[in-house]
């Protein structure tokens, strides 16, 4: 986020109607284009399906490998994605460049040995075609490898040509899904899906041209030196696999329901379920957009002044100002995102109804709607809660909510299954209203006892690294294996 902050206060300083509109559309271009780019992929190539008249089987078949990529690609990569954005950012605090590029090279090579495996073992004795599982792997893999580059953006700078390449990529994909619909060489769920691999292949190449024009080929780099942090920085590991887990472990509860539908006997979805979530998490971009900008112009010269006041020699009394200042910043601009996001809440709310019927969703669909949408709001405020705590390393807070989040989604999820398709949607709401009520009252607490968690809940001794991860790591590379945790900028 900090390549956002910089072009976000730069925008900003400029204090006119026109930087202020220009920052606002900044922030909703990096943070939410990604995703509605490759979602509109999704539904033109579904729009074509319709135009050239496509039969359901073959609809449904397309639409269920892309669920599952989805899904299943954010499940597996999301714990290691943020445990590689901490190395990343220790990284370049302390200008240690040599290790970032093969830190890249090195986790790609792990999730895509890990997806591969979870591949094999998926579609094991499917009767799916075997053309249609290795085209539904290799975009699955893309996304692994689409997910672990957008963690580079932070040290990339190049935003504009990284959302270019979004745009390459999807358009390569719709046209490649004309072309085939167009000469019918191949199945349509086939052509489909090898259009958007070779577009999500495009958008891959984007990614890793960018960062090694930034820091080079990995020539003398270790692609495995960030092993270490996953055995320190476990717990964030823990946070975002259960926060994840919690988002879509609803769905997959209400698969195995009557309303799931199995499709060649390989994927298990339930349409009319995934379409009312996905429209309902639909409306809390606008929360991420304000967000980042809330936090990377106000909230963040708080949280600077704060840690300068510790680190640079200042007074008790300059501390303690900062602090009150950091806190009374910090629930301010959270109040203000989340009016923001609740305004857009009911809007989606009041017009929801209405399009939705029309869309063909019937009352009790429509009705879940209203329900997930303040399900969303909280799922969205949670993430923003569970953000702010990392701020602070607070990492003993957030892997127990991510628990709380899954465990509670687990717990209510079969529950309403039980109670039957009424209450659908309703454990998904009290899931993350749990998880949300737990994650304020810790946000809370923490900032009570801000100066005893930066001064004395630190470890008093330096805690050498341990475990099969940096056992592994020494074994590859023994003394010249960077502690980076220990280094002092260069």
């Amino acid at each position: 986020m900090a390549g956002v902050g910089f072009e976000l206060k730069r925008l900003f300083s400029a204090r006119t109607a026109a930087g202020h509109i220009k920052a606002y559309s900044y922030s909703a271009i990096v943070t939410t284009g990604p995703f509605a780019l490759l979602t509109s992929m999704v539904l033109a190539i579904q729009t074509l399906f319709q135009v050239y008249g496509v039969g359901a089987d073959e609809s449904a078949v397309f639409l269920g490998a892309v669920v599952y990529s989805f899904v299943f690609s954010q499940l597996l990569s999301c714990g290691f994605t943020i445990v590689l954005t901490r190395y990343l950012a220790d990284c370049i605090t302390v200008q240690h460049y040599r290790d970032v590029t093969p830190s890249m090279f090195g986790m790609s090579a792990i999730l895509l040995v890990l997806g591969t495996i979870a591949s094999v073992v998926f579609f094991w004795g499917k009767p799916l075609a075997f053309e249609l599982k290795i085209l539904s792997h290799l975009f699955f893999s893309a996304l692994l490898l689409v997910w672990v580059g957008s963690v580079y953006l932070t040290a990339v700078k190049k935003f504009k040509y990284l959302i270019l390449g979004y745009v390459a990529g999807v358009l390569i994909s719709l046209a490649l899904s004309f072309i085939f619909l167009q000469t019918a060489v191949l199945t349509p769920a086939a052509g489909a899906l090898l259009a958007m691999d070779v577009g999500m292949g495009v958008l891959v190449l984007f990614f890793f041209l960018y960062v090694t024009s930034r820091f080079g080929l990995p020539r003398d780099g270790m692609l495995f030196a960030f092993l270490p942090y996953l055995g320190r920085h476990g717990r964030l590991f823990i946070r975002a696999f259960g926060y994840t887990l919690g988002l879509f472990l609803p769905n997959i509860i209400i698969w195995q329901g009557p309303w799931g539908v199995l499709i060649h006997d390989t994927f298990l979805y339930a349409p009319r379920y995934d379409v009312v979530v996905f429209y309902a998490l639909l409306s809390i971009l606008p929360l991420t957009t304000m967000f980042v900008v809330k936090v990377e112009t106000h909230f963040y010269e708080r949280y600077a002044d704060y840690f300068t006041a510790i680190t640079h020699g200042g007074n008790l009394h300059m501390i303690e100002d900062a602090r009150k200042d950091l806190l009374y910043v910090m629930w301010f601009e959270l109040r203000q995102a989340f009016e923001f996001q609740f305004v857009f809440t009911l809007v989606f709310l009041a017009f929801g109804n209405y399009v939705l019927s029309f869309a063909g969703l019937d009352y009790n669909s429509v009705n879940m709607f209203n329900v997930m949408l303040f399900a969303a709001f909280f799922a969205g405020a949670l993430q923003v809660l569970m953000i702010m705590l990392e701020y602070f390393d607070f990492q003993s807070g957030v892997w127990r909510i991510g628990a709380i989040a899954a465990g509670a989604n687990l717990v209510f999820g079969i529950l309403s299954l039980y109670l039957g398709e009424k209450s659908y949607g309703f454990g998904f709401f009290l899931a993350t209203a749990l998880a949300l009520a737990y994650s304020v009252w810790a946000l809370m607490r923490f900032g009570r006892g801000i100066n005893y968690y930066v001064f004395c809940a630190q470890p008093v001794f330096y805690q050498a690294n341990a475990g099969i991860f940096y056992t592994i790591a020494n074994w590859l590379y023994g003394d010249a294996l960077p502690d980076l945790e220990r280094m002092e900028k260069a």
